[in-house]
């Protein structure tokens, strides 16, 4: 694993991180400890799973849910309303409304803009069943752009093998290094 540091956070790098599928739920947790761990702050943009959920699964693999934000993009389109837990959170209404995204983003970058926090967009992957490769590929260069120009890192989490080879080019492009997660923790990580 390339282990996360806080120069290269300090920095305001970008990660494309890789994960199989199998292992792409535990691979969230094992990101966001590790961020949790050099003391960031996260903003946890959410496409593979509402936020009430992700709750409920850092719960119970004991991690801080207090420095994490999240922008939930499924909840409310799933749902057709607001979902109970709405603590932390802010909800778009549907995952294919990128403009509605990215303001949301926006202000939120503001928001934290002098303070030591990165952003995690969770899956790539999901985010192809709602857009197009292009609209992605836009989507995540207008991300990258920004969260640079802050100084703020960022994580984008993939499928390995869930890409296009010409997204994948374009994502590889557009961010600093490439974290494979592909294969199991070494306990030595954590």
């Amino acid at each position: 694993m390339n282990r996360i540091t806080t120069d290269k956070l300090n920095e305001g790098d970008s990660f494309l991180v890789l994960s199989s599928a199998p292992m792409l739920k535990e691979n969230n947790i094992r990101l966001v400890k590790e961020i949790q761990r050099l003391h960031y702050q996260i903003i946890m943009i959410t496409f593979n799973q509402p936020s009430p959920i992700l709750k409920r699964t850092y719960l119970k693999n004991d991690v801080d849910l207090e420095p994490i934000i999240f922008i939930d993009a499924v909840s409310k389109y799933a749902l057709g309303t607001l979902p109970d837990d709405i603590d932390r959170a802010v909800f778009i209404n549907n995952p294919r409304n990128l403009t509605n995204l990215s303001v949301a983003i926006s202000e939120m970058l503001k928001e934290f803009k002098d303070t030591n926090t990165c952003v995690i967009l969770d899956s790539i992957s999901t985010m192809l069943i709602y857009l197009s490769s292009d609209d992605i590929s836009k989507f995540v260069h207008f991300m990258t752009s920004k969260m640079a120009i802050l100084g703020m890192p960022g994580f984008f989490v993939a499928v390995e093998n869930g890409l296009n080879p010409v997204l994948m080019s374009h994502l590889s492009t557009f961010t600093d290094e490439v974290i494979d997660f592909t294969s199991p923790a070494d306990p030595a990580d954590d």
